[in-house]
């Protein structure tokens, strides 16, 4: 009774963005709707109950079942109230996340349905007590509810397949919805691949080689990773509202169609710097495997990483890093967390020490969500604001206005990122990309954050900004003016270019390379970009 009581529970109370799903791909509740899910809900009963028998006997049991509540109950608060999907991915990022993520997480509504939907049903366990039985009677349970469940399957199977296969096949999130089902797979994945990542280190690019010149002054890169800002609300890309007016004087280039690799950080920061490519990465196959920093730093550049996000996801383990301290400075850290111009100042300092060709990573903390009202200075351009981490209670317009503001200060950081490296364009060629990891969801579709399976997402979560920035050193280096960036700024880009792109920048020679995932030989290439603008810079 333990363990159909438990099921039943997590059915009605914590699958309420399922159940909504499914009648709306019926076009509404009809007798042919109603009874297929009927059917799908006893099916789900049986065979839920079935897997979690082994698991309840005695007291042993109610903690098994009532953990099993405890987490329906948190997770459902957030596909509830986000849209979220539950797979590996979200896993992994639970796993790697900080304290200050955490309590960004909580809210009075999330802790209220923890108790109902959780604390009460696991109380009520408790008191009732589950039965101890022996191992022989749990076994006998255990084949007699999945004797029912698959003969109840097959009865629905015969009265509703159209419908049902139908819905599942055209609705492929639904398996991402349905607790606990969601989370049991997703930690599975996470674990069998965390496995598979302990294979010994990959090399990358063993055979590159980098071309020195005689040039006096050192080559930098600066390359900002930026933190859920979605190319949607880049008016540099054609956004009604002006959210990069700080950038408008910058003589910088904005590309307009780069498509991420992932919808979550955790996928698309490794990605962003592997030599694998979205078509053939997997987080394990990355932490296995060396990535760009790793064959800048073999051959010659000198890389830092500086972070004010919660880390860089393995990919700056072997080079020099470094994350930024939140004590609360009276100007941009609060003591959790700090605004991205502490950035700014640490760029300052490093470039100041500068004394060969080098890469400097600053990886940004963003419009990091849901507390988007604590990602800039306030009060901001665009007002009312949205200042809660209970996103999805607000307006949709304050909401937006709240991540705009967002944009507008990540806006600012860019620009003083590329005013401190102009400064330094007497003493080194230096440049300045600037590339988000991912995108966000507003609430569009009742969609909020990001996170989604890539196959499942909205473009709002996978069409990033890009914007580059070149001394006019940089620009004779490479051969590369403004005017032919330009010209290719339109073009189809992904995180799969920033590869090649960094060896490309840094003249290295490898049969890793491909030109034509490198923007710089990209825009050389240009048909636009013609013999003349470039004879002039040698």
């Amino acid at each position: 009774m333990g363990c159909l009581a438990t099921v039943a529970w997590i059915l009605a109370f914590d699958n309420f963005a399922f159940w909504k799903t499914i009648a709306s791909a019926q076009g509404g509740m009809s007798w042919e709707a109603g009874g297929a899910m009927a059917g799908l809900a006893l099916v789900l009963l049986f065979m839920f109950s079935a897997v979690l028998r082994p698991l309840a006997g005695g007291r042993l049991g109610c903690l098994m079942l009532g953990a099993v509540l405890l987490a329906s109950a948190s997770i459902s608060h957030y596909v509830d109230a986000w849209g979220l999907l539950f797979d590996k991915g979200l896993v992994r990022n639970m796993v790697e996340t900080d304290a200050r993520e955490v309590r960004e997480l909580l809210s009075w509504p999330a802790l209220i349905d923890l108790f109902w939907r959780g604390l009460f049903p696991a109380a009520l366990l408790h008191f009732v007590g589950v039965r101890r039985s022996t191992a022989s009677r749990a076994i006998r349970q255990t084949i007699m509810l999945t004797s029912v469940g698959l003969a109840t399957a097959a009865a629905v199977a015969m009265i509703f397949y159209g419908t049902l296969a139908s819905t599942f096949r055209n609705h492929r999130e639904l398996r991402f919805q349905l607790v606990p089902s969601n989370f049991i797979n997703a930690t599975y994945g996470y674990l069998k691949a965390d496995r598979t990542s302990t294979a010994p280190l990959i090399p990358v690019a063993l055979d590159a080689t980098r071309k020195v010149g005689a040039n006096a002054k050192p080559l930098v890169l600066v390359f900002i990773v930026g933190e859920t800002a979605r190319a949607a609300n880049f008016s540099l890309g054609g956004y009604a509202r002006d959210t990069n007016v700080a950038l408008a004087d910058s003589n910088a280039v904005y590309f307009s169609g780069v498509v991420a690799c992932g919808t979550d950080t955790a996928t698309s920061l490794p990605c962003m710097f592997s030599d694998l490519g979205v078509a053939g990465f997997t987080n394990a196959k990355a932490q296995s495997r060396e990535n760009a920093l790793d064959v800048l730093q073999r051959t010659g550049v000198s890389v830092e990483w500086i972070d004010n996000n919660s880390g860089c996801k393995g990919v700056c383990s072997r080079v020099p890093n470094r994350q930024l301290p939140t004590i609360d400075d009276g100007i941009f850290c609060d003591g959790t967390a700090c605004l991205d111009g502490v950035l700014v100042d640490a760029l300052r300092a490093s470039l100041a020490e500068v004394k060969g060709d080098s890469a400097i990573v600053l990886h940004q903390m963003g419009s990091h969500g849901p507390s988007y009202f604590k990602r800039y200075p306030a009060p901001g351009p665009f007002q009312p604001t949205c200042d809660t981490n209970r996103i999805q209670a607000c307006d949709v317009s304050t909401l937006v206005n709240t991540y705009d503001n967002s944009i507008d200060y990540t806006s600012q950081t860019i620009a003083q990122a590329i005013s401190v490296a102009n400064a330094q364009a007497a003493n080194m060629d230096v440049a300045v990309i600037y590339l988000s990891d991912h995108g966000e969801s507003l609430g569009e579709r009742n969609i909020y954050l990001h996170g989604l399976p890539t196959l499942l997402a909205p473009k709002e979560q996978t069409r990033v900004p890009m914007i580059v920035w070149m001394s006019e050193g940089v620009q004779r280096r490479l051969r590369t003016p403004k005017s032919c960036l330009t010209s290719i700024s339109g073009q189809p880009l992904s995180h799969d270019n920033v590869f090649s792109t960094l060896l490309g920048f840094f003249s290295i020679n490898t049969k890793a390379y491909q030109p034509s995932l490198d923007v710089w030989s990209v825009a050389r290439s240009s048909s636009n970009c013609t013999d003349t603008e470039r004879l002039t810079l040698k």
